[in-house]
């Protein structure tokens, strides 16, 4: 799972911007500043895991990435960022961030949905980084939607304003978001996204340039096609669970029809890595598991359900056989370690 760096460098600006001094914020994560500079080069989901804590601690504002979102430019996101300057309405705005989502992140997935009264952008987070480090999963989440609000109010020259927003974290500060988003509020919801006006879809980009369009459409593209070879059959399957089966694992020929494949294709392909479909999903229950039980409050049958183990004591003996401890062992010496 990788994002992009200048999504990183915007972060880290947009701290100093907020008063943070850039060498301390660069000393904590461990990124040097001279590395800023190379905004299209992906980096791993864990190049700087516990950035959005160190800003929010250095900056004493829980809602900071609410707030930076609001000064977000479409270039944060690279390529893509340019493509949509060029597109000709928001649905084709919303479509492209949907469709080039992996060409700036695989670790936090946007997917547009058109229902006839409504358009709801659903912005989630992959689960084992949701799960391990939660802090940066809400705060992506609160930047995520309030530059999408702001950087369509800057493509359009309209004061576009979602008509919902829901989130899968508690509730918290709610005054805060209502003032930023200007909308309702849903909090513990099953999935984090933005609700619009299906009438907004047809608002008209200012920018909008057919021939740029095309031009950077077809770099993502390739961009797109060169990502897609570089992976292994084995990371193309964990990341269709984390994104778009959240991290339960489907039976076989559910996952197998997802990547639109024959069942015996997938296990050959599989077979072809010397891996098996079992052994892909033990070793993704198993970070899960690590990442959950550190991280959350979660029970122990709540976290047995969340994995797809038939009970709780299922649950005690694969994780036994993975640590040499039970949960709730394990659990009790991370909160030490902390």
């Amino acid at each position: 799972m990788k994002f992009q760096l200048s999504i990183i460098r915007d972060m880290i600006y947009e701290a100093v911007a907020h008063g943070v001094k850039l060498d301390e914020l660069c000393r904590r994560t461990g990124v040097k500043a001279a590395d800023l500079n190379d905004t299209d080069r992906l980096v791993d989901w864990e190049f700087a895991p516990h950035l959005w804590d160190d800003i929010v601690e250095l900056t004493g504002d829980e809602l900071i990435g609410l707030h930076m979102g609001r000064r977000m430019r479409p270039t944060a996101y690279g390529m893509i960022g340019f493509l949509l300057q060029t597109c000709k309405d928001v649905k084709e705005v919303l479509h492209s961030i949907s469709q080039y989502n992996e060409t700036f992140s695989s670790i936090y997935t946007y997917t547009l949905e058109l229902q006839p009264d409504r358009a709801v952008l659903y912005m989630e987070p992959d689960a084992l980084w949701a799960a391990k480090y939660p802090t940066s999963a809400r705060q992506a989440s609160d930047i995520g939607k309030s530059s999408a609000v702001y950087i369509l109010r800057t493509l359009t020259g309209k004061k576009l304003t979602p008509v919902h927003a829901f989130f899968s974290h508690g509730r918290m500060h709610a005054d805060g978001y209502r003032k930023v988003l200007e909308c309702e509020l849903t909090f513990n919801a099953p999935r984090d996204g933005l609700v619009f006006r299906r009438s907004d879809m047809d608002l008209a980009v200012l920018g909008h340039d057919v021939s740029l369009f095309t031009l950077f459409e077809s770099l993502l593209l390739e961009k797109q096609k060169q990502l897609s070879a570089g992976k292994s059959f084995s990371e193309v399957i964990r990341t269709s669970i984390l994104s778009s089966f959240k991290g339960q694992i489907p039976p076989i020929d559910i996952i197998a029809a997802h990547l639109k494949m024959h069942t015996r294709t997938f296990q050959r392909r599989l077979s072809a890595e010397k891996m098996s479909y079992r052994s892909v999903c033990n070793d993704l229950r198993r970070e899960l598991a690590l990442a959950i039980i550190a991280q959350s409050d979660k029970s122990i049958n709540e976290i047995a359900e969340l994995l797809g183990y038939a009970d709780h004591t299922s649950f005690r003996r694969a994780f036994k056989s993975w640590t040499k401890s039970l949960p709730k062992t394990a659990r009790v010496k991370d909160a030490v370690r902390t």
